[in-house]
């Protein structure tokens, strides 16, 4: 998995071959393919690796932060680094072609919903479907950018941290209003 993912992440759905997995790993493709018969198999299988990866990764840092200060921290770094952001996009685009990848993808929401939730309780925020939507679009679009601003990133953790806390703040307000 490790070797598909840095692949994908080089490569982009049309660079994700077995035989480039295969030669990664150092595998003849034959093994590869005893495992994975086709491309979209492993593909899916990438998929699904990747949200499971990047759930985790939140869940993580989120139950090592102590409190809400450092949960911030933490979301804003994981956003701005471009690794895990470039593999996301390259399957979010295979998704729009691969249903079965779309499927595998869709898990993303469903496992980081609950992170976003519970950092919108920690802020005081009603933790309602659309303010989760709000949050996850938000940190979406941050990982985008720090993605597309490549080695310039850097500085954009800081801008993240203080979007992330004026918007938790913005729908704590909101609901004491």
């Amino acid at each position: 998995m490790d070797a598909a993912l840095e692949v994908i992440g080089e490569t982009g759905p049309a660079g994700f071959t077995q035989p480039r997995v295969a030669a990664r790993v150092g595998l003849r493709q034959s093994h590869l393919t005893y495992y994975f018969p086709t491309r979209d198999d492993l593909l899916v299988a990438v998929a699904e690796e990747a949200v499971r990866r990047r759930v985790a990764l939140l869940r993580e840092v989120q139950d090592a932060a102590d409190g809400l200060d450092e949960q911030i921290t933490a979301l804003a770094r994981v956003l701005t680094s471009p690794e895990q952001t470039r593999v996301l996009l390259a399957l979010t685009q295979a998704a729009d072609r691969n249903e079965a990848v779309r499927e595998a993808f869709g898990g993303l929401a469903a496992g980081v919903g609950p992170v976003g939730a519970r950092m919108l309780t920690a802020a005081g925020a009603d933790a309602d479907q659309a303010a989760v939507a709000l949050l996850q679009a938000t940190s979406t679009g941050l990982a985008v950018l720090a993605l597309a601003r490549g080695s310039d990133a850097t500085d954009l953790t800081g801008v993240a941290e203080h979007l992330l806390r004026t918007l938790l703040d913005r729908l704590a307000r909101k609901d004491t209003s």
